[in-house]
């Protein structure tokens, strides 16, 4: 007698995730001890039928009174798409800009200074086509927009209600007070992978960026950028390396400043509910290695440990450098998956008490800082 026929399985899945954190910064002493709080609760949505595909992303962050004591929500990401006979795919949406190293050029929950620039883990609104042609993984997008912004609580700036850094209008109350108003339109991105045979499991990639920049006082000016990146495994070995140089070549009006600063040698971007200056232009380098840990202790495995090095090198304004690197171990339990990060950095906003660092403004914070973050999340 035959068995009962298997149900089918549904295109849907719905999961998310719940996040808390443990901080310690060395530039707080009124937290001697550091604090713990909620980071981000996320609900994901995705749908693979094998031809139609689709996915989103809504997020909710909840930041105790040591990292400003504010809330966010917003849209991390939603496309829909197709995927075609030759595997390649189709999104039109919310999607992730291919832009040098992916998924991520870092292995920390904090990633590398290029996302503070908007050159890593970043989204936009357009359309984003990939293929593969033998050893060469390429992808072409065209984003009409960036992500747009989304809610926060009455201590954040609205323009700043969101994932991704982007060019945005400067906050007076909240922000700098330069009446910078730019927004990121007509983007255009191409990037090429080229996957070498063998054991090595190495990439190799080129990837370049043009878009406008739209301004609230009807200039019209360009960004550009230009990435280089390697990535290679052997064994429990991974090491990725890149090199990128960004451009935004802005038309800012002489009193569209502060501090004295040339008004063309800084721009406003902004995430999280802040926005901060970056300098114009400016080169990026990354270097990590990681090693994976084989076996488990107790109900954990998954062990890597991994050096997380960036630098910002910035080419307008006289600033001075900007520089992150993290240390740390990731594992998982199940669905439970931590990370403990030690960051030493100078000039970086999320690591130095130094928030408008990326532009190095301000001549007090010369020094290395320390933040130290452990956090579980709880994945379903």
């Amino acid at each position: 007698m035959a068995g009962a026929a298997d149900p089918p399985v549904s295109p849907w899945n719905i999961g998310g995730a719940v996040r808390v954190n443990y901080v310690y910064k060395s530039w707080q002493p009124e937290y001697r001890h550091g604090f713990v709080g909620l980071d981000t609760l996320r609900l994901d949505l995705k749908y693979d039928d094998g031809h139609l595909i689709g996915s989103a992303q809504y997020r909710y962050n909840h930041f105790p009174a040591g990292q400003g004591g504010y809330t966010n929500n917003f849209l991390h990401h939603g496309w829909a798409g197709v995927r075609f006979a030759d595997k390649s795919e189709l999104h039109v949406g919310l999607d992730k800009v291919p832009f040098g190293l992916l998924p991520f050029a870092s292995n920390n929950f904090f990633e590398s200074i290029a996302y503070y620039l908007g050159l890593e883990d970043t989204y936009a609104l357009g359309i984003n086509y990939a293929w593969r042609s033998g050893p060469v993984a390429w992808r072409l997008a065209y984003f009409a927009r960036d992500g747009g912004s989304y809610g926060g609580g009455g201590n954040t700036a609205s323009a700043s209600n969101r994932y991704s850094f982007n060019l945005v209008p400067d906050d007076d109350k909240l922000g700098y007070g330069t009446g910078q108003g730019d927004r990121e339109r007509d983007t255009l991105v191409a990037r090429a992978a080229w996957h070498a045979p063998g054991e090595a499991n190495t990439e190799l990639g080129l990837s370049l960026l043009s878009g406008a920049i739209h301004s609230h006082n009807g200039e019209r000016s360009r960004r550009r950028a230009a990435a280089i990146h390697a990535k290679g495994s052997r064994g429990p070995w991974t090491m990725m390396a890149e090199a990128l140089y960004y451009n935004h070549d802005t038309r800012h009006l002489p009193g569209q400043t502060f501090g004295g600063l040339d008004p063309n040698s800084f721009v406003i971007l902004g995430a999280f509910g802040y926005p901060y200056p970056v300098a114009a232009k400016g080169v990026v380098y990354v270097a990590n290695v990681s090693y994976n840990i084989a076996g488990s202790a107790g109900p954990f495995t998954g062990f890597k440990i991994y050096n997380d090095y960036s630098v910002l090198k910035k080419k307008s304004g006289g600033f001075k450098d900007s520089l992150q690197n993290v240390t740390g171990l990731s594992f998982s339990s199940g669905k439970w998956m931590f990370y403990a990060d030690v960051m030493l950095a100078k000039h970086q906003p999320y690591m130095s008490p130094d928030f408008g660092g990326l532009a190095a403004t301000s001549p007090l914070h010369d020094g290395f800082s320390r933040r130290i973050n452990l956090q579980a999340g709880y994945y379903f």
